[in-house]
């Protein structure tokens, strides 16, 4: 049975705590001593480190719904780069409690937590020099695992992986990629796979469902153009392939560039771009 009990918080309040976040974390500390700072409640129910963030849900004015996700180191990477060393931080979070402590669970509709650092030597430890604590990546509540280190630009690093996720006959995958931007991190959402048919219930959106009369079913697959600069970044390349109905797609390429404190922005052209799953 789920146990849900929704905590709201405004856009403007979540600016208030981020800044409170950056702030409290300058000085040399281990990455345990960082994580604790970024994700300050202790859970005695669930014996967790967390913290109470968006899960994806929204309502009306600008509010956003909270809950209380359980965190986990996901990677922990160190790269040589030409500023020194430099170590990628990948945490992940389940919801798991509530606002007041108590247990709680991730609805299908809700999504699971992703944060992001990048620490540079200070001392014998560590500081901070991008992050972003809480973003929204899996399905369910529950945070994607087996993140990847790609690098996106000549001395920058970013991570990737793939959101899936069905609902009744929509069904699809997208790529999101989490990558440094000044003090902070973005993320971008690039849709990788989009399946739909309207033959009801049954083989929900698959096109082998025989009672389905129109069908799309696009695969796209990504790579880095490492031979090109844009804006810092490298852009990314997306091969596509699949149909829409009568519009056949066979390995179209869609160049995505990074564009500054947005992420990676697939154009307008891009037979995926405004797809929901």
């Amino acid at each position: 049975m789920i146990n849900v009990k929704r905590s709201k918080i405004t856009f403007s309040a979540i600016g208030a705590i981020m800044l409170m976040s950056l702030s409290n974390v300058t000085s040399a500390k281990s990455v345990n001593e960082i994580i604790k700072e970024y994700y300050p409640i202790y859970n005695k129910t669930k014996q967790c480190q967390g913290i109470m963030a968006n899960d994806g849900s929204s309502g009306g004015e600008g509010t956003l719904y909270q809950s209380g996700y359980c965190i986990e180191i996901d990677r922990q990477l160190e790269m040589e780069t030409k500023k020194g060393k430099r170590l990628y931080v990948l945490v992940i979070g389940d919801i798991s409690f509530n606002e007041d402590g108590s247990e709680a669970y991730g609805a299908h509709v809700f999504s699971g937590l992703v944060g992001m650092f990048v620490l540079k030597p200070q001392g014998s430890g560590w500081e901070v020099e991008s992050a972003n604590p809480a973003m929204n990546a899996g399905a369910s509540g529950k945070g994607l695992k087996g993140w990847k280190l790609i690098q996106v630009a000549p001395d920058k690093w970013g991570f990737i992986n793939i959101h899936s996720d069905s609902h009744w006959v929509h069904s699809g995958s997208a790529f999101v990629l989490l990558t440094p931007d000044d003090s902070s991190i973005r993320r971008s959402w690039v849709e990788a796979k989009y399946e739909h048919s309207n033959a009801g219930s049954g083989s929900a959106g698959s096109c082998s469902n025989p009672d389905a009369d129109t069908c799309t079913l696009l695969k796209a697959k990504l790579g880095v153009n490492e031979k090109m600069i844009i804006n810092g970044f490298y852009p990314l390349e997306i091969t596509l392939n699949g149909f829409e109905d009568d519009k056949v797609y066979k390995n179209q390429v869609y160049m995505i560039k990074y564009q500054p404190r947005l992420g990676y922005q697939v154009p307008n052209d891009y037979p995926m771009k405004d797809v929901s799953f």
